[in-house]
């Protein structure tokens, strides 16, 4: 795309997901970072929160393994919008773009609880991994981990023999590669061309009330 055409696409986005991050997700408060880059065009979405906003967001869902997974499935959902956002100009030109999801400290979290429920993990070797997942900012709120504990010890324990239905949800972030056997494409050398001028926009709001920035960088 022409330069100026890049920013207000990368703009646009950003606005649009914010907008959506806005309706969607139930935290006091978060931070927003959109990266695009030219050449392939490359795109990376950041959402982060504090681990206080965190704690007050799943108070508002009565239990706290119901508020996580509330707050997961928001947050999944807004990533879902920003990735099919994205990707609409060039699926019109006729592309496919492909699409990675990373889960984050949520989705660690969740695996604790399913290690727990299987009994392939103590609530104290739970917690130790929880504590080096936050590192520092778990002592900032105590009372995070206080019920985090208690949710360990209280969440029921499964037979071995019975699924859990929460593997679905991990399965449903990981693309698998095909198991067949591809025979080698020929290689075709490919024209030698003069390296285009290329940008990365950045984008972002360090808070939710706070100042929208961009920043054009030529790489």
């Amino acid at each position: 795309m022409p330069r100026p055409e890049f920013e207000k696409y990368s703009m646009r986005l950003f606005d649009e997901w914010e907008e959506r991050v806005e309706r969607t997700l139930a935290l006091p408060d978060y931070s927003l970072a959109l990266e695009v880059e030219e050449g392939s065009v490359k795109g990376v979405g950041k959402l982060a929160v504090l681990l206080g906003a965190l704690y007050v967001g799943i108070g508002n869902y009565g239990s706290f393994i119901s508020g996580l997974q509330t707050i997961r499935d928001q947050v999944s959902s807004v990533g879902d919008f920003l990735a099919e956002r994205a990707a609409n100009p060039f699926v019109l030109r006729g592309l496919e773009p492909k699409v990675h999801k990373r889960g984050g400290s949520l989705s660690h979290l969740q695996r604790l609880f399913v290690k727990v429920q299987r009994r392939e993990m103590t609530v104290e070797q739970a917690m130790n991994e929880a504590e080096a997942l936050f590192g520092d900012d778990a002592t900032t709120v105590p009372e995070f981990m206080q019920k985090l504990q208690e949710s360990f010890e209280q969440t029921p324990r499964l037979p071995q023999q019975l699924p859990l239905s929460l593997d679905t949800l991990e399965q449903a972030v990981v693309v698998p590669g095909s198991n067949k056997e591809r025979s080698p494409r020929p290689s075709h050398p490919k024209p030698s061309l003069p390296p285009p001028q290329q940008f990365r926009i950045e984008v972002w709001r360090e808070s939710k009330k706070g100042q929208r920035k961009i920043r054009v960088i030529q790489l």
